[in-house]
């Protein structure tokens, strides 16, 4: 029953009286004979009411909503800001709203219908968010300020709680998004296509600076510096994005240890992923595609530890995963299809666990500049494999080298690779099938997997 019908029905039974006592009646107790539901129905008033105000903010029982529009008595944007309270919505038509910077001190709503565009006249920042509780949904923002001091954005968000952003399409912004010291914030089914020329002037499409809690789910982005970016940020979840064709990395954060991200899509950027100097990072589901160039890498992992990625598909990219000092990382179900280096492993690797993937046309499957390791190679599917499976248990009866000759001076010597299928690298690849002790035991598989997982 809506709230007001039902005050109003509260309200009239207790103004109902019982008829007047009949003449000649002796007087009894006025309680007695009185309606029984109308102290049940005055306690009850009390406490509802009691409870709505304690338990609602005052401004959501009084909020309104701003209508802006070319016809409307408030035509700009900037305006309705000014004249709402917390708690308000500002409904913006279709049409260009040339705003220039709009801050926003207010517990507000600011959305649109299809056609709206905010320009922010290259200003500053398009938006300012300065208050906890602002959601802007269904906006085109566009035409943050240029500066080589102070990182402009489509949308920024300082020192915030509880913000949300949704159905945002941003265009020639500097940086997409850039939330700092913000808690419980919400990007979701956003579009960021950047305007990055650059390393030095392209700002990132997402970028997250001492935040925690927040949710970056089912974005798009393009074109920026980095497509997310991600510093002494934890507690995130990350999933269902789309990170393409940025000039460095699809999405790069640092310092920035429990978080998770989850079945996104980092392909054709410089480099897919780099994760570095963090702990605790659980990679699942994502596809890593066509990160190709001189040193582009699905994913790079810089020194980081306890972590996990599972059930990831690298596939077209120069390296697939570049480990460089981590420790006590679990590579499991993952897929490596068609990359020129499966897993690139250095020497400062330790302890860490690669059990049940597939490699398949991958140039070379693992390789390394170091002669042992501490890493385990566990019932993995290579498709380089040639053994049997004599008891039919589908795991192979002898051990698979993972690293070749040639792989492992490639990694050692790079500029070696100019002699990839040449006679004498072919040469070197016979004699070590006849004199198999070149390759170092500890990076073998005992017992690969005879056909692929699924």
């Amino acid at each position: 029953m809506p709230l007001l019908k039902l005050m109003k029905t509260l309200s009239h039974s207790k103004n109902n009286r019982l008829p007047p006592r009949a003449k000649g009646k002796p007087k009894t107790n006025r309680n007695h004979h009185a309606n029984p539901n109308i102290h049940t129905i005055k306690q009850f008033t009390f406490l509802f009411t009691f409870i709505l105000l304690t338990t609602l903010p005052i401004h959501s029982l009084f909020s309104k909503t701003i209508s802006v529009c070319t016809n409307c008595t408030i035509k700009t944007v900037k305006e309705a800001i000014s004249l709402s309270q917390n708690g308000d919505t500002v409904q913006v038509q279709a049409g260009i709203y040339k705003e220039g910077f709009l801050s926003i001190t207010k517990s507000i709503t600011i959305q649109g219908e299809a056609g709206v565009v905010i320009d922010g006249l290259k200003q500053k920042h398009v938006f300012g968010i300065y208050s906890n509780g602002v959601r802007l949904k269904n906006l085109k923002i566009i035409g943050s300020g240029i500066s080589d001091l102070t990182e402009f954005a489509g949308v920024y968000a300082d020192k915030v709680k509880n913000c949300h952003f949704e159905n945002l399409s941003l265009e020639d912004n500097v940086y997409g998004f850039y939330l700092a010291e913000t808690t419980n914030c919400i990007l979701k089914n956003n579009i960021s296509i950047g305007n990055a020329e650059n390393e030095v002037l392209g700002g990132n499409g997402i970028h997250l600076w001492s935040a925690s809690h927040n949710k970056i789910i089912g974005n798009r982005l393009e074109k920026h510096r980095d497509g997310i970016y991600l510093e002494f940020s934890e507690h995130l979840e990350i999933e269902g994005n789309e990170s393409k064709e940025n000039i460095r990395y699809g999405m790069h954060f640092m310092f920035s240890g429990h978080n998770q991200f989850s079945r996104n899509v980092f392909k054709k950027n410089s480099a897919g992923v780099a994760v570095m100097y963090s702990k605790d990072i659980i990679m699942e589901e994502n596809q890593f595609l066509d990160n190709w160039g001189e040193s582009s890498n699905g994913i790079l992992l810089k020194d980081i530890a306890d972590s996990t990625l599972s059930k990831n598909r690298f596939e077209g990219n120069t390296i697939a995963v570049f480990a460089d000092g981590i420790t006590n990382i679990k590579f499991q179900n993952n897929d490596f299809i068609n990359n020129g280096w499966g897993i690139k492993i250095l020497g400062n690797t330790d302890h860490n666990k690669i059990t049940n993937n597939n490699f398949i046309k991958n140039v070379f499957d693992i390789s390394t500049n170091t002669k042992s390791t501490t890493n385990e190679f566990i019932n993995n599917y290579w498709d380089h494999y040639e053994g049997y499976d004599l008891d039919k248990d589908h795991f192979g009866d002898i051990p698979h080298k993972t690293i070749h000759f040639f792989g492992y001076w490639i990694a050692v010597y790079p500029f070696l690779m100019v002699l990839y299928e040449s006679p004498v690298v072919l040469f070197l690849q016979g004699i070590e099938k006849a004199f198999p002790i070149v390759t170092p035991i500890e990076f073998e598989d005992q017992h690969p997997r005879m056909k692929e997982r699924i």
